[in-house]
């Protein structure tokens, strides 16, 4: 006698609601562990790009503004170079007018000294020859201490 079996039952799957599409959360990528994205943001690495193009012009606006007063300076030192430079001359013109023998001579006269009869140099001393070739000459084999020949 057969065995009396229930028939089996079928469950009934409850199948999932289907959510239209609009509803749904986006998903993130999932990232493969060994690739990390860029640590900053492209906005802000412009912005410190920017940053820095900024702090160099005005690094270069002020280096420039340096050198010119450098420049400022330098010319009004040389105004002034050029002027002691100018009176430098004249001193000595007036000093050379000033030594001139006859300007001496007038001068003298006016202050009640008398004038000599006829102006001259004093004579040139000469030494006999003698004495200074034996102390000038230099022992055989060298050469004078002033000397740039041959060696």
């Amino acid at each position: 006698m057969p065995l009396a079996t229930a028939p089996e039952r079928q469950r009934a799957v409850a199948s999932p609601a289907r959510v239209p599409d609009g509803f749904r959360s986006p998903r993130r990528p999932v990232e493969s562990p060994g690739r990390r994205g860029p640590r900053w943001p492209l906005r802000r690495t412009a912005a410190v790009c920017g940053a820095v193009v900024v702090a160099s012009l005005l690094m270069v606006v002020a280096s420039s503004a340096y050198l010119t007063q450098g420049q400022v300076r330098l010319t009004r030192v040389q105004q002034q170079l050029n002027s002691a430079l100018g009176q430098h001359s004249d001193l000595e013109a007036r000093v050379a007018q000033l030594a001139d023998p006859s300007t001496v001579i007038s001068q003298a006269q006016l202050h009640g000294l008398t004038a000599p009869t006829k102006e001259t140099d004093l004579p040139q001393v000469t030494t006999p020859k003698t004495s200074t070739a034996a102390s000038t000459t230099p022992p055989a084999g060298r050469s004078p201490v002033g000397s740039t020949g041959g060696r």
